[in-house]
């Protein structure tokens, strides 16, 4: 396993780390002291420098047992570790943790050369060595890897307090002039667990280092002695300096001179406490801060959410103002919509444009105006208007007066239909540029109702809670789930959310969706799952389980003799409980079929996937496909599922009827309107329905319905069929479609079927 070398400051960690090989040198259990050596072996293998912990460990292990025994067996430790860890860096691998273990095992041969004679020793000491190597490469490890953070799962606290525990034995019996180091770091211990605000944590170390106290002597004196005065410090001290000292030492003093002694070894029982009280007060406020954000006490982090709060607030106002910019371009390019004229308007701006160019420099222009008059215009609007209405005009629409006097009634008869065919195309073109700017418009408008729809949502304040997201954090870690971080939230609904910082093992995700619905008291399920940058950890977002799901069913076949089909389909999920279900069906069968229904699809998928609404949606595509000059025509048939509310939308544009197959009875959900594309203005047909559980939907396109010819036909047939399975039922319709047409496929066919379940 490959740990990176940790990185704290270096004075204090190689201090720390020499006090403990100093005390792991001096700790024995029965005469066996394989501490020491199975510790250089942890610290090699999470990655602390190994010249420095080979140093340290020869170094205390000379110290206390100054003999060429004990040189040796040293030397042979560390050469073992040295030439692993060697032999590993030049092949560029990481320490396997089995083979340390071995490598460990074997480094015991100098230790069972010299102590060959007693079997049982040797037995014990090798098993001893491999737990301690265990125990504390779980420690170190759980160190590097929580940083600042103090959260240990069961297994970690397990091995910590055995730790904590060889620590106390270590400094069993190490007095310097009757002066008791054990009773001065066990008091320390409580002090600057107590000023932290971990009355449970301080209470466990404390019993774990006086237990290793205890193995001196086989006494729990001083396990009780320390006990009562974390319990007494922490019931009757709040977090503060002076009155932990204070109580603390009237507590020892009396628990002295009542239950242990009487005369001058009580003033050197109580020595080290006063000098751990003296030291505690002089700690500087700054050092504890860094304590307490060491060891595991969970904040309220109140300011950091509010933080939240108000961010929302300011991006809702955000939204507001970006909202209301697109709203004034929607009126910016409506206002740009030129409007067409009308018809009396029309005729007079042609008559003029034909008099102007057709009688402008004709001869008989003056004749024409004095025997006519105001007869010659009236005339020509006449021509004009049956131009406009018929689309063009011939020699029999002549009236007799003009066609006796004029000169140039061929000229006047190309000019009025050259004139009103350019009109015509020019009539075309402005009403496909208005089109465009009347889309834009709308999409713009859409675009602001979208955001300012987004910003009240974010507006909501979330809510949090602090006092089950440290429940959930004990359970986890009581379970062995390494859990770095709970945060449950709860926005506009009454639907709590959780997000949880794990490490990565998706093994434990049913443990920790079961831990958090017992917590919560609501069925709850993970719905995401994404790494946490430079860690091993992932976050794990869970909501609450919806009622219901859904499982889908898919059936299509080409149209007779064409490679592609003119269907396309989707079936997207749009968000935890909703699906889109769509089938949309292009105009003809083939290659272009297809084209058309896949671009009108994808348009539709991407606008609600946005979270546009229906009416925008359609209205947009619509205009996008009728700006096409080209007759390019879909049919779409929509259903939305929302399982949380149980709710179904239905849109159908130029689609058949579709179909909700219930445990009772059969209903219809009818089609209309024309398919998309082919007017301007687009007139769904809409319906709205509930569903449960069983509910069966099926969707089916034209070359299905015109098979079975009539709706009872169809629904006759589907009542008949006894499976629930999706898939089953897709493949029963199309087969049963493709035998009515003599296993000959007259349109492109497709089946969807979609069947909503209740979760367990």
């Amino acid at each position: 396993m490959k740990i990176k070398k940790l990185k704290t400051q270096p004075i204090l960690k190689y201090l720390v780390l020499l006090f403990v090989c100093f005390t792991f040198a001096n700790a024995q259990i029965n005469g066996l002291s394989p501490f020491l050596y199975a510790f250089l072996f942890a610290l090699v293998f999470v990655g602390v420098d190994e010249k420095i912990a080979s140093l340290f460990i020869l170094t205390s292990a000379i110290l206390f047992s100054p003999k060429l025994e004990t040189l040796l067996v040293a030397i042979t430790y560390v050469a073992v570790v040295l030439i692993v860890f060697y032999i590993h860096k030049a092949l560029k691998r990481s320490i396997n943790i089995a083979t340390h273990f071995i490598a460990y095992f074997a480094s015991n041969a100098t230790y069972i050369y010299y102590n060959y004679t007693n079997f049982l020793s040797i037995l014990f000491y090798v098993l001893l060595g491999l737990i301690s190597l265990y125990v504390m490469i779980v420690v170190l490890q759980s160190l590097w890897l929580k940083k600042n953070c103090f959260k240990l799962t069961l297994d970690e606290s397990i091995c910590f307090l055995f730790c904590i525990a060889l620590i106390g034995v270590g400094l069993t019996n190490v007095n310097i002039a009757n002066f008791s180091v054990a009773r001065f770091v066990a008091m320390m211990i409580v002090f600057i667990f107590l000023s932290v605000g971990s009355t449970t944590l301080t209470f466990a170390i404390t019993i774990s280092f006086c237990l290793g106290l205890a193995l001196y002597d086989i006494s729990l004196a001083v396990v009780a002695e320390f006990a009562i005065l974390a319990l007494l410090s922490g019931i009757f001290a709040v977090p503060n300096k002076g009155k932990i000292v204070f109580v603390t030492l009237i507590s020892d003093i009396f628990i002295q001179y009542f239950f242990m002694h009487q005369d001058i070894a009580m003033f050197y029982e109580v020595l080290p406490i006063i000098f751990a009280s003296i030291l505690f007060l002089l700690l500087p406020k700054k050092v504890l801060n860094n304590l307490t954000d060491f060891v595991y006490v969970k904040k309220s982090e109140i300011s950091s959410r509010n933080l939240i709060n108000t961010t929302r607030k300011n991006i809702r106002k955000r939204m507001a103002e970006l909202s209301n910019v697109f709203m004034d371009m929607k009126q910016l390019h409506l206002n740009m919509v030129k409007k067409e004229l009308n018809k009396e308007e029309l005729i007079a701006m042609l008559t003029r444009e034909v008099t102007s160019t057709c009688c402008k420099d004709c001869l008989d222009k003056n004749r024409c105006t004095r025997s006519l008059g105001t007869d010659n215009k009236s005339n020509l609007e006449t021509l004009i208007n049956i131009a406009v209405t018929k689309g063009k005009v011939t020699l029999l629409d002549i009236p007799n007066g003009l066609s006796n006097r004029c000169a140039k009634v061929n000229n006047l008869i190309s000019l009025i239909n050259r004139v009103c065919d350019e009109y015509r195309q020019y009539k075309s073109m402005l009403q496909d540029i208005n089109n465009v700017k009347i889309l834009l418009a709308d999409q713009m408008g859409a675009v602001s109702k979208l955001l300012l729809n987004i910003g009240t949502e974010i507006d909501t304040n979330v809510t949090f809670d602090i006092a089950r997201e440290n429940k959930i954090i004990a359970r986890l870690l009581n379970m062995n789930i390494e859990c770095k971080e709970v945060l449950l939230y709860t926005e506009k609904t009454d639907d709590i959310s959780a997000v949880i910082v794990v490490k990565s093992q998706e093994e434990h995700y049913p443990l920790i969706e079961k831990v958090i619905t017992e917590t919560l008291k609501v069925p709850m399920q993970v719905v995401n799952s994404l790494p946490v940058a430079d860690s091993n950890f992932r976050s794990i977002t869970l909501r609450k389980k919806s009622k219901f799901d859904c499982m889908f069913g898919l059936a299509s076949c080409n149209k007779s003799g064409n490679i592609e089909c003119g269907d396309c389909h989707s079936i997207i999920r749009l968000g935890a409980d909703k699906f889109l279900l769509a089938l949309c069906d292009g105009m003809g069968a083939g290659k272009s079929a297809h084209k058309m229904s896949a671009m009108t699809l994808g348009l539709i998928e991407n606008f609600y996937k946005v979270g546009f609404d229906n009416d925008t949606i359609l209205e947009s595509v619509n205009k996008l496909l009728a700006i096409n000059n080209q007759e390019n025509y879909s049919t779409l048939d929509v259903c939305l599922l929302d399982l949380n509310k149980e709710i179904a939308d239905f849109i159908k544009v130029g689609s058949p009827f579709g179909v909700i197959k219930r445990e009772s009875n059969i209903e219809i959900v009818d089609g209309g309107a024309l398919p998309i594309g082919a007017l301007d203005n687009i007139s769904p047909a809409i319906k709205k329905t509930t569903v449960s559980t069983k509910d069966i939907i099926i969707l089916a396109t034209d070359g299905i319905m015109d098979a079975f010819e009539t709706q009872e036909n169809f629904v006759d047939f589907v009542s008949a069929l006894a499976s629930n399975n999706p898939q089953t039922l897709a493949e029963t319709i199309l087969n049963e479609a493709l035998q009515l047409n003599e296993m000959s496929a007259k349109d492109d066919m497709t089946v969807l079927v979609a069947r909503t379940y209740l979760k367990n």
